[in-house]
């Protein structure tokens, strides 16, 4: 029993050691790999990971509660880079929060963006968004312009909710870039949203003491869910897991941020009833009361354009050929936006693969410049 009792509390001290290590370790990692700083430049061609950190943290747990003049807290006149595989990029806010280099109160906007990371801008410096490129432009530079992404949120609810709490925002012209990956979808079933009393919440998003926005730890699997808030060890695991393929044994229930499903995605599922669609009515409804014309951006997936790295369900990434000549929700969100009156307009003629990254599912420099250029045309007649 003795020497039984001795090997337990040797093994007992190693199993301690061993934890702390391995939390010692972990922290080390995470705190390199979140860092800020990095000698890497735009013109270098070596990795390195640099992640938004604009968000600003409303409390100690992290929790995003949406305020009138925030659907998502953004941190003011704030500045730093923000880099990943294919791109290294500076991101500056203004006194207001937006990635903006000039501050215009809501009553001064003429022509006002909302939209999600493609409207934000992922991975291209803030004069190559198609939105400044479109106020660059010969027939619509006498035209004050504000991109309101992301304080604006990053699906048609937000935007809703935003444009309703400022009734002081009365432009000519609001454009609301549309994502059909996951606007549809995966963004809506992570919002809850009451518009009689117009009360907005995003519970399954959580914003850290850095500055990024993360899972909640209760869509995590038991004991993750537990030891993700305590565990440097456990963030780190999650953190590679949630990079890969696998992703989906972390979570219990709903699975954040993923590919349209294949009913919605070839068009089997209806989307008249959709609450995206149901917000983007309410919002040409408000836009028109306020004298204002509003314009649905369609943002293609990149699968449309390219094999590499499409953001589609698994299940139909030997099918895109299929998917791209039958019916799919691209057709169906233009048939129910005709239907409905609400004005929309389709980039697709001017894209082309090399308008995305090889990797990332974003526009880059190119495509933002040929959409901004095409929508300015678009609005350009409407305002006539």
């Amino acid at each position: 029993m003795k020497n039984f009792l001795h090997t337990l509390k040797k093994y007992s001290i190693i199993f301690v050691i061993t934890l702390i290590l391995l939390e010692i370790g972990s922290y080390i990692v995470l705190r390199v790999t979140s860092s800020s700083s990095s000698t890497t430049t735009e013109n270098t061609s070596s990795y390195t990971h640099i992640p938004l950190t604009i968000y600003k943290q409303q409390n100690d747990e992290g929790v995003i509660q949406p305020i009138q003049t925030a659907v998502v807290p953004v941190k003011e006149n704030y500045e730093s880079r923000w880099a990943y595989r294919e791109f290294n990029v500076s991101v500056k806010t203004n006194a207001k929060g937006l990635r903006e280099n000039e501050t215009l109160e809501n009553h001064e906007v003429d022509i006002a963006f909302f939209g999600d990371s493609f409207t934000f801008g992922h991975g291209v410096e803030v004069d190559e968004r198609y939105s400044n490129i479109l106020a660059a432009s010969d027939s619509l530079q006498k035209y004050k312009v504000a991109n309101y992404a992301y304080l604006s949120g990053f699906q048609p609810e937000h935007y809703e909710f935003f444009i309703r709490n400022n009734k002081d925002l009365q432009a000519k012209h609001v454009v609301v870039g549309m994502y059909i990956g996951n606007d549809l979808a995966s963004d809506i079933q992570e919002t809850n949203y009451d518009r009689t009393t117009n009360n907005l919440e995003i519970p399954m998003r959580m914003i850290s003491e850095e500055g990024s926005i993360y899972n909640a730890p209760k869509l995590y699997i038991f004991p993750i869910n537990k030891l993700i808030k305590y565990s440097y060890f456990t963030k780190l695991v999650v953190k590679m897991i949630n990079r890969s393929h696998y992703r989906a044994v972390l979570f219990e229930n709903l699975l954040p941020n993923v590919p349209n499903s294949i009913a919605l995605e070839t068009g089997q599922e209806s989307i008249e009833n959709n609450r995206g669609i149901i917000a983007l009515q309410e919002l040409d409804n408000m836009i028109s009361k306020r004298g204002g014309k509003l314009t649905v951006l369609l943002i293609p997936q990149n699968y449309f354009f390219s094999k590499k790295n499409p953001h589609i369900h698994p299940e139909l990434k030997d099918k895109i050929q299929e998917v791209i000549k039958g019916d799919n929700v691209y057709k169906a969100i233009q048939t129910e936006l005709t239907k409905r009156n609400i004005d929309f307009f389709d980039p697709m003629p001017v894209l082309s693969e090399s308008s995305y990254f090889d990797e990332d599912a974003h526009w880059n420099k190119k495509g933002h410049k040929e959409v901004g250029e095409a929508l300015a045309n678009h609005i350009e007649k409407l305002q006539k």
